[in-house]
């Protein structure tokens, strides 16, 4: 991604990156050694007709005078979404990346994120006067334009904006922006958690939406009960619990290494846990891993038939899952390996491996017959994080 003027992603992420918004023009046109595939407004709403797309479809409706927005849920049906008005809606659909694998692509645009911490690739597509309405998000995101025009009203964390009633969607009362932005083709719009934003389709448009994942302390403690289960849980669970959210604002390109959880990830991992449970930066690790790995139960790759001696094979490459999720942790001489919420303690010497896998995402002939890779490549294969249908 094409950062604007002289600034370095090392820069961006000191001044911006969960601090405040930054508004980037022509940062993907201007990129031109890396084509990224896009998906026509058909083949997006092809995909909000499968049973395991996760889609929504959002109206923009007038009602005496004020706007409302109305959601729905996929799968959709082929003729309801033949029979959508000119205007006034915008579609959905989440995890592109893992249903369609080559949208991976769009996620090296911002490489000098950790890879956990990103959770996917959402594409919508509006017509005019579509979106979702008034709302904050508890994640970073980088929404990527690819076509049409989108203007974006920004507002202050600290204006204090209302919550709205308006059914299952979390949204903001309406606000105004002096100066809106508006968004086209090959723009991206960098927001930090909690930036309260309102996107409205000028005309018919796509855009493509970089989510990053930020566990909740609840979720760390439920990841911490089930992976180590003989030690006190650091992390306590309280009133308010779905409110404290992993956050790494110090965050450094150093830390960007394909696949790795950091040392400075697990401590801020221990700024959420209580003082008065002494906790390993090991079990630290091991609760973060898992929870950054973890799949929605409809995303869980099919797992691999063992009958008859059945095995991976050793003599192709190998690619990992489209809905896959890998990562590693290694200090000292510890290392370990998580994939799709389970955990493996690996020999040290296997994190370069680690790293190649994510990197590259495929297990190569040479790599499956080296025989120290061996048991982690078959932990890997039956906790599914190999594509095996051929």
């Amino acid at each position: 991604m094409k950062l604007p003027g002289d600034l370095s992603p090392g820069s961006f992420l000191t001044q911006h990156w969960q601090k405040k918004p930054l508004f980037m023009p022509d940062a993907i046109q201007s990129e031109s050694t890396v084509p990224r595939p896009l998906l026509a407004p058909e083949e997006l709403a092809w995909l909000a007709t499968l049973d395991d797309v996760e889609s929504r479809l959002i109206f923009t409706e007038q009602h005496e005078g004020s706007i409302r927005y109305r959601v729905e849920h996929g799968p959709f049906e082929d003729t309801v979404l033949s029979a959508l008005p000119q205007s006034g809606w915008t579609l959905l659909v989440q995890d592109v990346e893992k249903h369609l694998p080559d949208f991976r692509q769009w996620l090296s645009l911002v490489q000098f994120i950790p890879e956990w911490r990103i959770d996917d690739l959402m594409i919508s597509f509006a017509a005019a006067g579509g979106g979702v309405g008034p709302h904050k998000d508890n994640y970073d995101v980088f929404l990527c334009q690819a076509t049409g025009h989108r203007e974006w009203r920004l507002a202050r964390p600290d204006d204090n904006i209302l919550p709205a009633t308006c059914g299952d969607l979390a949204l903001l009362q309406a606000f105004t922006d002096p100066t809106p932005t508006i968004a086209a083709s090959g723009d991206v719009l960098y927001l930090p958690p909690a930036v309260p934003h309102w996107g409205i389709a000028t005309d018919s448009c796509m855009t493509l939406s970089i989510g990053m994942r930020a566990p909740t302390l609840a979720e760390l403690h439920c990841a911490f009960e089930r992976a180590v289960p003989d030690a006190a849980n650091p992390f306590i669970q309280s009133a308010n619990e779905n409110a404290l959210f992993y956050a790494d604002p110090t965050l450094r390109d150093n830390e960007s290494q394909h696949g790795r959880i950091s040392r400075q990830a697990v401590e801020r991992c221990r700024t959420l846990t209580t003082s008065s449970v002494a906790v390993t930066d090991k079990a630290l690790a091991t609760a973060l891993g898992c929870v950054v790995t973890d799949l929605k139960a409809w995303l869980a790759p099919e797992l691999p038939n063992r009958l008859d001696g059945a095995d991976y094979p050793t003599t192709s490459q190998l690619a990992v899952h489209g809905m896959a999720r890998i990562a590693w942790w290694a200090e000292q001489d510890e290392l370990l390996v998580f994939a799709n919420g389970g955990c493996m303690q690996a020999a040290p010497v296997q994190a370069d491996f680690a790293q190649s896998l994510c990197e590259r995402r495929e297990l190569t002939a040479k790599r499956a017959k080296q025989e120290e890779n061996t048991e982690l490549i078959d932990w890997l294969w039956d906790m599914g994080a190999f594509d095996f249908s051929g």
